[in-house]
């Protein structure tokens, strides 16, 4: 079968459009600046706990107040390594969605449907109970703690955790993997990346199967905010009713 030429050149579109404006070089270089940025922000909290007297036990409510200050910090990492590359946050994905975004209201509850069927199948195998993204994680942050703390977590975790993962795994490492694999192939490295960075083997399926619903997003919308807006529902359902629980 053979396309015409309109055809043809919007497939090229659509394909160019969730590619990552790095090349592997700029990109390897970020995402190790990033992870750099992580290792200090968080180990200089770490330490600061174990070695200075009396941090300790305000060490909860430390790690909760930096969340959003790390977050802030790599998005900062992101906009100068993307200014260093000659493109920007657009050029990465950012781009204005289109009509397409209010397919999100059949999509999202379909996500969600995945997850929680992924969830109880990894209970049923394991026997454990796997809490969702984050979600044991910010419970001992806001535990015991104030209500500026709590709605630090929530800003760190709901909205701006959302902007940086979704720019760093869907926008530098699946727009990265698109240049050479296809969507499929794109879709499902960037999502077992995705959950080996997050470290926990007992989520690694809910992980996966998020990590690949995000990458579809992206494809299907040709916008990051399609993912950004998954994820950040998604993680706020889950710290919502923490920080709720301890603002009443």
């Amino acid at each position: 079968m053979t396309l015409t030429p309109s055809v043809e050149s919007m497939l090229r579109s659509n394909a160019q459009s969730v590619r990552s404006p790095l090349n592997l070089r700029s990109s390897l270089v970020l995402l190790a600046v990033l992870v750099l940025v992580t290792l200090l922000t968080f180990g200089t909290v770490v330490l600061a706990i174990f070695l200075v007297p009396g941090v300790r036990q305000v060490g909860p409510a430390l790690l909760g107040a930096v969340l959003p200050v790390h977050a802030a910090l790599l998005l900062l990492v992101i906009h100068r390594g993307l200014r260093r590359a000659g493109t920007g946050w657009r050029e990465l994905g950012f781009t204005r969605p289109t009509v397409r975004i209010f397919h999100l209201l059949w999509q999202i509850p379909l996500v969600l449907v995945a997850l929680v069927t992924v969830q109880l199948l990894t209970f049923a195998i394991t026997g454990d109970s796997p809490a969702p993204e984050g979600g044991g994680g910010v419970e001992s942050l806001v535990a015991g703690t104030g209500p500026l703390v709590a709605l630090a977590v929530f800003l760190g975790v709901a909205i701006l955790t959302p902007l940086w993962e979704e720019a760093i795994f869907r926008g530098i490492v699946h727009g990265g993997l698109r240049r050479r694999l296809g969507r499929l192939g794109a879709s499902f490295i960037s999502a077992a990346i995705f959950a080996a960075a997050h470290g926990v083997p007992i989520l690694l399926p809910y992980m996966v199967t998020l990590g690949l619903a995000l990458a579809l997003l992206r494809e299907f919308h040709k916008t990051l905010w399609a993912p950004v807006i998954m994820h950040a529902l998604l993680n706020s359902l889950v710290t919502g009713t923490l920080v709720v629980s301890v603002l009443t």
